[in-house]
């Protein structure tokens, strides 16, 4: 079926929404594509969009590929590809020795909401050793650390993305080859991005609804929240303020707080929105279902070059993998499984853990399988696609291997 692009003001009643100017985990629609079945949909529409794509069942109109914003900015940066990085040891034993501090980690990021809960100061040097011990660790093997952060259950879905998203942005930054200041400073900017959803009202962050025009309003404060917490920390680089100030904006213009485009949005900050808008959609909240890392991908290289700069979205492709570690999978034979670890040069190949048989029966025990070598009666096994969380009963949280 055929899509139109109209402008947001021409949308009347009946029509079905297939798509929107910006992405939809930035506005306060609960559901991707709807059809519109009265007013205050219309306004709520209008407000959070300038245009927005339609299902046109009896024309057949040609979309044509929006227009690039990118300019080159990113790939002039002089912070890149500075360093080539190897895993220097392997993934199980990076996790055994990471075990320990990793929740250590998980406790600062659990003590941030509470400071800020009971109006304590936030300091930046509080965060200082942690995160550097959690980027050594990225430097030496990434998958530790992102298998440590997916499996762990949180209490608060918001420290859970941070942490999340710290992670996976210095794994980023790593593949593209950033010194370790850089990691530093990318890993804090990314895990203090939200902070300021703590301030928020806790109804409003766990609202089940749609919400409305006036509390969307309010939840996109918590940048400006973020910033009053920390703009007058003398150890708050300027870097991640803007990681704070920017991650919401898009290089097409269509983000907040500022609709800034292109350049005027700092590397750190292009960054910071690739990660959190790759760990809202794929990490289970109160108002929104996930949905699997592969289609994940899909939608950041769909929108490479319009919201995404397009060489960051690739760089992030290439950091996730074709099955990204801590994800659940499904096998040629049926079984299931969740990604422990990366095989460099084997992107279809990675190490696994067994969780589930053919019959979608649980395992007696988890068993380390690397699959490159896995067959069964001489026949190579091989992954056929990933699995949103929660298929099949299993909440990835609540593995415990």
């Amino acid at each position: 079926m055929p899509v139109s692009k109209i402008p947001s003001s021409e949308v009347e009643l009946g029509m079905y929404i297939a798509s929107l100017d910006r992405p939809w985990s930035e506005t306060p629609f609960l559901f991707q594509g709807f059809e519109v079945h009265n007013q205050q949909e219309i306004d709520e529409l209008h407000d959070q969009s300038n245009f927005v794509y339609i299902m046109v069942p009896d024309e057949e109109i040609e979309l044509k590929k929006p227009a690039s914003y990118h300019d080159g900015a990113v790939k002039k940066s002089n912070r890149l590809h500075k360093v080539n990085y190897e895993n220097r040891v392997s993934a199980m034993d990076e996790l055994k020795a990471i075990r320990e501090v990793h929740e250590t980690v998980v406790q600062l990021v659990s003590d941030i909401e509470s400071l800020i809960q009971s109006e304590g100061t936030l300091r930046i040097e509080d965060l200082g050793q942690p995160v550097r011990v959690l980027v050594d660790s990225v430097i030496k093997n990434p998958d530790a650390s992102l298998w440590l952060t997916r499996i762990r259950k949180f209490d608060s879905f918001v420290y859970k993305d941070s942490l999340s998203s710290a992670v996976w942005a210095t794994a980023l930054g790593r593949n593209m080859g950033m010194d370790e200041n850089d990691l530093y400073t990318l890993a804090t900017g990314c895990m203090l991005m939200d902070v300021g959803k703590l301030a928020l009202p806790p109804e409003l962050l766990h609202k089940t609804e749609r919400l409305t025009h006036d509390e969307w309003e309010q939840m996109k404060s918590h940048v400006e929240l973020g910033l009053s917490m920390l703009q007058n920390d003398p150890d708050c680089s300027p870097d991640i303020l803007d990681i704070i100030r920017t991650h919401h904006e898009r290089i097409d213009g269509s983000g907040f707080p500022a609709g800034l485009h292109g350049s005027q949005i700092p590397l750190f900050g292009q960054i910071a929105g690739i990660v959190d808008f790759y760990v809202a959609i794929t990490t289970p909240r109160p108002f929104a279902s996930v949905i699997s890392p592969s289609l994940a991908e899909q939608m950041l290289y769909d929108n490479r070059d319009n919201y995404f700069d397009e060489s960051l979205v690739e760089s992030f492709i290439q950091t996730l993998g074709t099955y990204p570690t801590g994800s659940l999978v499904e096998l040629s034979t049926g079984e299931v499984a969740i990604v422990m670890a990366q095989n460099p040069g084997l992107r279809l190949k990675p190490d696994i853990v067994m969780l589930l048989n053919e019959h979608k029966q649980q395992y007696d025990s988890f068993v380390w399988v690397s699959l490159p070598s896995y067959t069964r009666n001489d026949i190579p096994i091989n992954i056929k696609h990933t699995l949103k969380d929660g298929s099949y009963g299993l909440s990835i949280d609540e593995i415990r291997l």
